[in-house]
């Protein structure tokens, strides 16, 4: 992996004046708040900057991505990813070579390392925390709307500041941007305090067909297709659904398995400090975080629960039957 740090990143996007940001597959409050804020701050040092058209833009974002959006590329543009881990993440619509990437900015320990260079900082528990201070070195003037784009990313990827991964860090942070203008009781209404009805009947079914393994410890949901169509799911209506498993009293692992495109599975498990979800899930191809992490495995969602408790079986945690 080809790494920069921290003032080698202010030095190269200094030197550059045209940039295309690239956010990952299923875009979150992470990835599209510090695509969003990254493009404006760079527009505000006079440098044109785009984020590229990802398919799988929900509404919620629609108003901070207004303008900002395009997929032209030219020999002159700066290729940048943002909270991408691997290049099988990259949007759908993106044909060219991960290769082209010319520089990733992540903060997943598990990042593959794909880009050209690759500035990672795992301690941080939100990409949003390394743009920020990323566009404070660059000396940008960071605008409410920015602030708020930020605030979204930090605040999603911590749970609104529930989950472990949360440092002293991550709310100086959060209490800089709230200083710098985010409306942070909207954001944290929208984001972590209001939930259609559609999604409470999508709860309902997941408890009900919840299983449990290990004396409660682990809790396993599916989430098919079928149950999406039924209840008219949209992408938004989805959000943080991934931790649904895990925030079931007595449960150390939760898991979390959608079925998505081609029919495959899509795992995603939360774990309390006792467990390292990012190295269980690694032995499915996927990473991620020590208490957040994912894989992708073919076939359906019974083979990805097959998968997922094979795993769990070899690691001690899950008897064989």
């Amino acid at each position: 992996m080809q790494t920069m740090t921290l003032s080698e990143a202010v030095d190269f996007l200094s030197c550059k004046d045209q940039f295309v940001i690239f956010t990952h597959r299923r875009p979150d409050g992470d990835t599209t708040g510090c695509a969003i804020a990254l493009c404006l701050g760079l527009q505000s040092l006079g440098k044109k900057a785009i984020i590229w058209e990802n398919p799988q833009f929900t509404p919620r974002y629609e108003s901070y991505l207004q303008g900002l959006l395009g997929t032209n590329l030219t020999a002159q543009s700066t290729l940048i990813s943002v909270d991408v881990a691997s290049a099988q993440l990259l949007p759908l619509n993106f044909t060219g070579s991960p290769s082209q990437i010319d520089l990733a900015i992540d903060h997943h320990g598990s990042n593959s390392g794909f880009a050209k260079q690759n500035l990672v900082m795992p301690h941080q528990a939100a990409c949003g925390e390394i743009v920020f201070e990323l566009l404070t070195l660059l000396k940008a003037s960071i605008s409410s709307q920015m602030a708020e784009a930020l605030y979204i990313a930090v605040s999603t990827d911590t749970g609104c500041f529930q989950y472990a991964n949360t440092t002293s860090n991550t709310l100086r942070v959060a209490a800089s941007l709230k200083d710098l203008g985010a409306d942070t009781y909207w954001i944290n209404k929208l984001f972590f305090d209001t939930k259609p009805y559609k999604r409470l009947q999508l709860e309902a079914r997941m408890t009900q067909a919840m299983e449990f393994f290990a004396g409660g410890s682990v809790g396993l949901c599916l989430l098919p297709k079928a149950w999406e169509e039924e209840l008219h799911l949209q992408e938004d209506d989805l959000d943080s659904i991934s931790g649904f498993a895990r925030s079931v009293e007595g449960v150390e692992i939760g898991i979390v398995i959608r079925e998505v495109e081609h029919g495959d599975g899509k795992i995603s498990m939360r774990t309390s400090p006792m467990y390292n979800a990012s190295r269980l899930c690694s032995q499915l191809g996927g990473g991620g975080h020590a208490g957040a992490a994912g894989a992708t495995v073919t076939g359906g969602l019974e083979k990805a629960r097959a998968a997922v408790l094979q795993v769990l079986i070899s690691a001690g945690i899950v008897p064989q039957n």
